[in-house]
């Protein structure tokens, strides 16, 4: 005779297990988000056409213009770079020339602007970011 079976769960040991699950599924899903690449690898449009030449966005910092320089030739972006920065600048804003020289090789690796930056200094490489495309769009036919 197959009798009744009665299970007993506690209140405790029902929270106990939901919230283990919770955790377990939300360190899954995290797993997955960084094996498959949280942050896309930009791809480079098929054919960029460009005036070949260099063409400048200026960035006002402390009342004084800072001129961001972009170099391409007819397909490829070649050289990304920042003039007239004078020393009370670079002693009031330290982080412009080293967020430029990342973004730089972000962009000259991919050959492109249309991506995310990975920074830790959203802000200031928001800016530049803004004037590498400002002279990139001047470059394009």
């Amino acid at each position: 005779m197959s009798g009744t079976k009665i299970f007993v769960l506690h209140k405790k040991e029902l929270i106990r297990i939901g919230a283990i699950a919770i955790i377990g599924l939300a360190l899954i899903i995290l797993g997955l988000i960084l094996l498959l690449g949280g942050r896309n690898t930009p791809q480079a449009p098929a054919a960029y056409r460009f005036n070949p030449g260099t063409y400048a966005a200026t960035i006002v910092l402390n009342n004084k213009p800072i001129e961001i320089r972009v170099t391409v030739d007819q397909n490829d972006i070649l050289a990304i770079y920042m003039t007239d920065m004078a020393e009370l600048q670079r002693v009031f804003f330290p982080l412009f020339e080293p967020r430029l020289y990342d973004l730089a090789q972000e962009v000259l690796r991919y050959q492109t602007i249309h991506f995310t930056p990975a920074t830790d200094y959203p802000v200031t490489t928001g800016i530049l970011h803004e004037a590498v495309q400002a002279a990139l769009l001047q470059a394009e036919r």
